[in-house]
């Protein structure tokens, strides 16, 4: 199955974990056992750099083996599920799975307002950018303590450098420049960067193209540089996710075989699309969805997505089996789904079960 993929002692989650044990937070999750190692040594500074859709095929394809980046990467491990920035940043800023923060893709269905929820921009999907509502549905039916707040609840200092937590940034260097003046001060501390790139790239023009490329050695330029300016320092540079390139989209809607069996528009994402299956009709759909779409995408139902720990264990956030509908349709190739066009804009995507996906670089770099 698909999600044999994903190693949850061996992901983001599990890097979350140790960062939070080695503050003082507890944690039921597994940690990453090189991590727990470098964090003996009890550095000063701790620092987690993010950069979206930084996977290891696209870091790879992207630097040569002598460059900063490629020199210091310790391993692969996996994003969790799906592979997509909702559900992964969370994690990250959590320290829980997806299946106990619930914030599992871009788009979901909340019962209160009888609305799919763009969650990140709050807005409604195929509206023009229309608001769901005059306040942040995700965040009033999601809450979570961050971890960043865990981490000061034991004396120590965290800090999220990303230019939606309050900072003014323009580039990488304008990261590197904060995550050096912070590292400057004498206290113990956690920080984590988060920057959009080469993520929206890739989304527009492809995995391949120049202007991503250029994106991928900029980081690469002033990690080394804010490596070379600060001492008793342990940085490790990650992603959410890779990407795929995207040879086809298929408008479930043109199929109404298909279309004719759901009580709701499919959600979560793309490639990890959510469906809800009116009453009776669970047989017509399993057979009609992998008639037409079974060579693309993974069928699974509720029972066997939550029996097999999809999202991650611990105990379900209240919402999240809501989500989840009567079935997750997973991508295993380069063909992807819509629900509103058939056009995408997007010439590549994630959130699927491809290793391309999945994979991401632990990248340490010691000072």
């Amino acid at each position: 199955m698909i999600n044999l993929i994903i190693d949850y002692k061996r992901s983001l989650l599990a890097l979350i974990s140790s960062v939070s044990r080695h503050f003082g937070v507890n944690t039921d999750h597994a940690t990453l056992p090189e991590m727990d190692e470098l964090l003996k040594k009890n550095y000063k500074n701790v620092v987690v750099m993010l950069f979206d859709g930084l996977g290891s095929e696209i870091l790879e394809r992207h630097l040569p083996e002598e460059s900063f980046l490629r020199r210091h990467t310790n391993s692969s491990v996996s994003s969790v599920f799906p592979p997509t920035t909702t559900a992964a940043t969370r994690t990250m800023e959590s320290g829980l799975s997806p299946i106990e923060h619930g914030w599992l893709g871009w788009n979901l269905y909340f019962d209160e307002l009888g609305e799919t929820v763009s969650i990140f921009p709050n807005t409604i999907p195929g509206t023009g950018g229309r608001q769901a509502a005059d306040y942040h549905v995700a965040t009033r039916f999601l809450p979570h303590k961050t971890i960043f707040e865990k981490i000061r609840e034991t004396g120590n200092e965290a800090y999220c450098v990303s230019p939606y937590a309050g900072y003014k940034l323009d580039s990488v260097s304008d990261i590197c420049e904060n995550v050096r003046m912070l590292c400057e001060t004498d206290a113990k501390k956690y920080i984590y960067t988060y920057w959009p790139q080469p993520d929206y790239d890739m989304h527009d023009y492809g995995t391949s193209d120049s202007r991503v490329n250029a994106h991928i050695r900029d980081i690469d330029r002033c990690v080394e540089a804010l490596a070379e300016s600060i001492s008793d320092t342990l940085i490790v540079v990650t992603a959410d996710h890779g990407l795929v390139d995207i040879e086809r989209w298929i408008n479930i809607y043109d199929y109404p075989s298909v279309s004719d069996c759901l009580d709701k528009v499919p959600s979560i994402e793309a490639r990890a699309m959510s469906f809800f299956v009116k009453d009776g009709m669970k047989d017509r759909f399993e057979h009609e969805f992998n008639r037409h779409f079974g060579e693309y995408y993974e069928l699974m139902s509720h029972n066997e997505v939550m029996s097999s720990q999809l999202f991650g264990s611990g105990v379900p956030y209240p919402k999240s089996e809501g989500f989840i509908g009567d079935y997750i349709g997973i991508a295993r190739g380069n063909v992807g789904l819509d629900v509103i066009t058939s056009d995408s804009p997007f010439a590549a995507a994630h959130a699927g079960g491809s290793k391309a996906e999945i994979s991401i670089p632990f990248i340490v770099i010691e000072r």
